[in-house]
C-alpha cells in the first residue's frame, strides 16, 4: 500500500508547501540574501575531472576514516604506500631487498611506483595518496615524477586531542579488538586482560607528533593555495574534539565541493527590505520566507541534496515560527538552518534568525522548525536513506558546535514534530465561506505558505469585527502581538473551491497570551465536511506598537524624489 505522507487526526501535521525539490526553481525562489557564506573556496572536485588528493593528518586523526567515506561519495581509489610497497615487492626483487633489508625506499622509486598505479583503469575518478609523500623532498620527487597532485587535505586535529585518542586506547590480545578508556570502554569482563601498546605511552606519542610536525609544515609550505585545512578542536572556528567523523566529513565536503556544497548548517545573511517590514504580523510572513529559503538551500546544496534528488518532490508536513521582534528595514540580519531531527520518514529541520546590537552582541530575531517530506513518483512517503549519517549530523545527536546554539528551546520540549492538537472543539465556532483564490497557490498547483498564514490573520480580524469573541478578549484580538503562528495541511486544495473556515479561542484568560485556532473544511453531502487546513497563532497582551525605526540614507536631492 501507499505510505500517505499525511498523518492521521487528531494529531495532524501535515502542511503541504511548495514543493521544494524536482525540475525547475520554485517562483517563490527569489534571492533575498545579499551575502554569501563566509570563508567558502573555491570548489577541487569537478565532474568528469580525475582529481589527486593528498591526505595529511596526524596519528589517530581519522584519515582511514575519512579517506573511506570520499572513496565511496566520489568513486576516487585509496591508495596506501605502504600497501602499495608490499604488493610490489612481491614482483620487484630490488624493492624487496630494501624492505626486507628495513632500509628506506628511495623516493624517486615510490615515485616511479605512484605514477605507475594511476595508469591503471580503476583510477580514472582520482586518487586519494596515504602516507606519500611525508617530506617536501618527497614531494618534490613526486612532481618530477609527473604526478599531478590537485589539492592536500590537511586534518589538523590539536595534539590534545590525539594525545587523549592513542593514549587511551587499549587492545584486548585475545581478540584484537579496540577500546578507548573513556569513550568505549571495554567490558567488566574484558577489563582485567586489555594491554596499552609500547608506542601508545604519552612520551611516545609526543615524540611521534614533533617529527609529524615538522614534516607537515614542510609540506603545506609546498603546496600552498592547494591545501584545504580541517580542523578539529584546538580552539575558536575548529570542530569540537568528540566531534562525530561524519560532522568532519561535512566539512571535508565543503573545502573540496566549494560553493556548490553547502552542508549540514547553512548560514547566510540579508538585508531587510522596507516592503517586507512593518507590523509583527507581516515581519512574520516575511521571516517565513527566509525561513522558507533556507530550507530550500538546505535541501538542494546541502547534505539533504542526495535525497531530494532521488524524490519528485518535497513538501512541508508542519512548520512553526516564533518572532521575537519586529524586522527593520536597511537592518543586516543572520539566518541559519540545520537538521534538528531524522525519522524514518520525515526530516525536522531548524530555523534561527538574529541581529548584531550596538554593543556586536547577538539579538534572537526569530526560530522555527519545519518537518519535510520526500515524495517518490506514486505520491508516496518515501524512507530517508541513509539515515544514520543524516543523524550524526542532526542536532538530536548532540552536536556541539556553535552553529547549533539558537535552538528553539520548545524543542526541548519534544514538539518538534508542531502537532497541531484543539483537543475539545466547541459545538458552535464563528465561520465564514473562503474561496480560494489563483494568487494563493503556487506553481505547482499547492497552497502557499503564507497564503496560510496570511489568511489566519485575516480572520481573526473578521471574527473579532463580527463580535465572535467574548468581550474580554476583543481588544486583544484586534490590537494585540502576534508571537508565533503555526499551520497545517490535511488535503489539496483547489483554487476557486468554495471552504468554510472558523475560528475561536482557545484561551480566554485576561492578561495573558491569547490562542486562535483556526481551521478550513470542506462541505460534503448531507452536511458533513472534511477537515483540510488546521492552524494556531499566539497573541500577546500588549498592542502591536504604531511606530517602527526606519534606518535612513542621508538626505537625497530633491530631483530623485
Amino acid at each position: 500500500e501507499k505510505l500517505s505522507i499525511y498523518p492521521p487526526l487528531p494529531t495532524m501535521a501535515s502542511l503541504v508547501l511548495s514543493p521544494l525539490g524536482g525540475e525547475g526553481t520554485p517562483a517563490h525562489d527569489r534571492r533575498p540574501l545579499d551575502g554569501d557564506l563566509l570563508g567558502r573556496e573555491g570548489a577541487v572536485l569537478e565532474d568528469g575531472k580525475p582529481t589527486n588528493i593528498v591526505l595529511l593528518g596526524p596519528p589517530a586523526g581519522g584519515k582511514g576514516t575519512q579517506a573511506d567515506f570520499l572513496s565511496e561519495r566520489y568513486g576516487m581509489v585509496h591508495i596506501s604506500t605502504g600497501d602499495l610497497l608490499r604488493a610490489r615487492a612481491k614482483f620487484l626483487p630490488e624493492l624487496a631487498e630494501y624492505m626486507n633489508s628495513g632500509k628506506l625506499v628511495p623516493d624517486e622509486l615510490v615515485s616511479s611506483m605512484l605514477r605507475e598505479r594511476l595508469q591503471e583503469r580503476d583510477c580514472a575518478r582520482g586518487v586519494l595518496l596515504d602516507g606519500f609523500p611525508r617530506t617536501r623532498a618527497q614531494a618534490e620527487s613526486l612532481r618530477a615524477a609527473g604526478v599531478p597532485v590537485d589539492a592536500v587535505l590537511h586534518l589538523k586535529v590539536a595534539d590534545e586531542v590525539v594525545i587523549d585518542r592513542i593514549g587511551g586506547r587499549r587492545i584486548d590480545p585475545i581478540t584484537g579488538k579496540t577500546y578507548h578508556t573513556t569513550d568505549n570502554p571495554p567490558p567488566p569482563d574484558v577489563l582485567p586482560r586489555v594491554i596499552q601498546r609500547e608506542d601508545d605511552t604519552v612520551d611516545k606519542i609526543i615524540a611521534r607528533l614533533k617529527i609529524y610536525h615538522a614534516e607537515v609544515d614542510a609540506i603545506t609550505s609546498f603546496y600552498g593555495a592547494r591545501v584545504r585545512t580541517v580542523r578539529v578542536g584546538g580552539g575558536p572556528g575548529s570542530l569540537p574534539p568528540d566531534v562525530m567523523p561524519m560532522v568532519v566529513f561535512d566539512e571535508v565536503r565543503k573545502v573540496l565541493e566549494g560553493d556548490t556544497y553547502w552542508g549540514s548548517v547553512v548560514r547566510s545573511e540579508l538585508m531587510a527590505k522596507c516592503y517586507e517590514c512593518g507590523t509583527h504580523s507581516l515581519s512574520l510572513l516575511s521571516v517565513a520566507s527566509y525561513f522558507q529559503h533556507s530550507r530550500f538551500r538546505l535541501l538542494n546544496n546541502g547534505c539533504l541534496a542526495d535525497t531530494t534528488k532521488a524524490a519528485k518532490e518535497v513538501v512541508l508536513r508542519a512548520q512553526v515560527v516564533w518572532l521575537f521582534e519586529r524586522i527593520r528595514p536597511l537592518e543586516k540580519y543572520e539566518l541559519c538552518a540545520w537538521i534538528e531531527d531524522v525519522s524514518k520518514r520525515t526530516v525536522v529541520l531548524g530555523h534561527a534568525m538574529t541581529r548584531r546590537d550596538s554593543k556586536n552582541r547577538e539579538v534572537d530575531v526569530a526560530v522555527g522548525t519545519a518537518t519535510v517530506v520526500f515524495v517518490g513518483d506514486l505520491g508516496e512517503a518515501m524512507d530517508i536513506e541513509n539515515r544514520g549519517r543524516l543523524l550524526e549530523l542532526s542536532a538530536k545527536a548532540g552536536r556541539k558546535d556553535e552553529a547549533l546554539k539558537k535552538r528553539p528551546s520548545f524543542l526541548d520540549d519534544g514538539v518538534e514534530d508542531s502537532r497541531i492538537d484543539f483537543g475539545h472543539i466547541p459545538i458552535s465556532v464563528w465561520e465564514i465561506p473562503y474561496c480560494v483564490p489563483a494568487a494563493d497557490l503556487d506553481y505547482a498547483g499547492r497552497y502557499h505558505e503564507n497564503a496560510g498564514l496570511n489568511l489566519w490573520e485575516r480572520l481573526r480580524f473578521q471574527a473579532a469585527a463580527s463580535g465572535a469573541f467574548p468581550q474580554a478578549i476583543q481588544k486583544q484580538a484586534l490590537q494585540g502581538t502576534v508571537l508565533s503562528s503555526r499551520l497545517a495541511c490535511r488535503e489539496k486544495i483547489v483554487q476557486g473551491e468554495v471552504l468554510l473556515a472558523s475560528c475561536w479561542p482557545l484561551d480566554s484568560g485576561e492578561g495573558d497570551d491569547l490562542e486562535l485556532a483556526f481551521e478550513l473544511r470542506r462541505p460534503r453531502e448531507r452536511g458533513r465536511h472534511d477537515l483540510v487546513m488546521r492552524g494556531q497563532v499566539t497573541i500577546a497582551a500588549q498592542p502591536e506598537p504604531t511606530t517602527i525605526a526606519v534606518s535612513t540614507l542621508g538626505s537625497a536631492p530633491r530631483s530623485r524624489l
